[in-house]
């Protein structure tokens, strides 16, 4: 029987595909053939570069996934048969709203879907600008119930914590914090859902909602700020000039690996055609950010995934074409720092930061989640014939180094006249850098161990 998968205009639910054996599905696992696996260098070095799956490609070779504004069809003989549209962006660039319009259509997107549901609505809630905006849009606040977590040592004092408190007091909202620190359990997990799709760093998701999924019954609504951020200004277009400036473009926060230290032999001709093809196009700072967030999708796709693996029904105003390019087509200069979000949160006395609350802005969660499980080392001799061994040993070494000295270093460095003095001197903490190199290498690990299960 035939088949159709179709992606929107950013591809937020991923369709991965075999051009050999011609399975589908939205997930990876899904259509590995285990009995005859091999590795695609480009897709294989992309994905240690990027810290998740690019251009189309993936680590496995004859596994692609399908870009943005396609349709894919599984014939009645099994056939597949793709097709690409034109980019509806280019529909949207023209059409400017004012900053009181751009305000009024988001909140007219979110009150059409909110009176097109019932029951509780679950609001993420960072206390940063996104779900700080989803919040007061809501028309009905007594059916929110927001969640935080916080990042730093002390998580009820991380400003996160801190801001989403006072948000829920000021909007008279019900809240609660969620203490994580142990989602290294969930390894196995993620990888069911994922496996070579991605790096394993959204893993504090899982423990998120886990947590979240026992205090709300039901099938409940979920409010997301997915991306919100990218198209309100946070992020900048930076110049590419060559094929290695893309990795700029993936927008990857340290998360990833290293091709240097592959073993694979690869000529980067995904990333030299896609430069040629769009280097002009990237020139515009909105088609820049529109293309990073899709060169980034198939990552940030888990912010809707494991909410909907654990029963809720996730939707976001941000994924909304109309939203996002009336977003992005507002005056640079109001844009740039979200100067027009800041001003809003301003005048309806939400402007935390200007405030002056007493709160934390340190970020060591994954240090908290190494030390309370640390992660089982990578298999040197099964990686090996893919990647650098000393290379998986130096990982190895830093990833175990937990304990009391560490954890001073790691204050001391963050001091800043103490800390400079220490770089000086060349005293590093490589703990964190060696430690997102193993979320990306873990996957494949494990890909390499299922398989090895499975046939021998």
């Amino acid at each position: 029987m035939k088949r159709v998968y179709q992606t929107d205009w950013l591809a937020a639910r991923p369709v991965f595909y075999n051009e050999r054996t011609c399975q589908v599905s939205h997930n990876i696992n899904d259509v590995i053939d285990y009995g005859n696996l091999e590795f695609d260098p480009d897709g294989f070095n992309d994905f240690l570069d990027f810290g998740y799956s690019v251009l189309e490609q993936t680590p496995v070779k004859h596994v692609k996934f399908l870009r943005h504004s396609s349709k894919l069809t599984v014939t009645d003989d099994g056939q597949l048969i793709i097709e690409r549209f034109p980019d509806p962006v280019d529909t949207w660039l023209d059409r400017r709203l004012s900053e009181d319009d751009v305000f009024e259509l988001i909140r007219a997107r979110i009150h059409n879907w909110e009176m097109q549901q019932e029951g509780e609505i679950i609001i993420p809630t960072s206390g940063g600008y996104d779900s700080r905006l989803l919040s007061t849009m809501i028309h009905d606040r007594s059916r929110i119930r927001a969640f935080t977590y916080g990042i730093s040592e002390d998580q009820i004092a991380s400003s996160e914590v801190v801001f989403a408190r006072e948000l829920s007091r000021k909007l008279h909202t019900k809240w609660e914090q969620i203490f994580l620190g142990h989602y290294h359990k969930y390894f196995d997990y993620w990888d069911r859902l994922y496996g070579v799709s991605t790096h394993a760093h959204g893993m504090y998701h899982v423990e998120f909602y886990r947590q979240i999924r026992q205090k709300v019954s039901g099938n409940a609504l979920l409010l997301s700020g997915i991306i919100g951020d990218a198209w309100s200004g946070n992020v900048v277009a930076k110049v590419i000039k060559n094929p290695d400036d893309l990795t700029t473009l993936g927008y990857r926060h340290g998360l990833h690996s290293d091709s240097v230290m592959s073993h694979l032999p690869s000529q980067g001709e995904a990333r030299e055609n896609y430069f040629n093809k769009q280097s002009d196009r990237l020139c515009d700072p909105r088609l820049y950010i529109i293309e990073s967030m899709r060169f980034k999708i198939i990552l940030l796709s888990y912010l809707l995934t494991i909410p909907l693996a654990f029963g809720f029904r996730p939707w976001s105003p941000f994924l909304d074409i109309e939203v996002a390019t009336a977003m992005l087509n507002l005056p640079p200069e109001r844009r740039q720092n979200r100067l027009w979000q800041k001003e809003f949160f301003a005048r309806h006395g939400l402007d935390f930061e200007a405030q002056q609350l007493t709160c934390s802005y340190q970020n060591n969660l994954d240090y908290q989640a190494m030390r309370n499980i640390p992660p089982s080392p990578l298999p040197v001799r099964l990686l090996s014939s893919l990647v650098r061994s000393d290379y998986i040993e130096w990982i190895n070494h830093h990833v175990s180094h937990q304990g009391d000295f560490w954890d001073t270093l790691y204050r001391l460095l963050q001091v800043p006249k103490v800390g400079g003095v220490l770089r000086c001197l060349r005293v590093r903490d490589e703990r964190l850098q060696a430690y997102y190199a193993y979320l990306t290498l873990k996957p494949i690990a494990s890909l390499l161990e299922r398989a090895q299960r499975i046939y021998g």
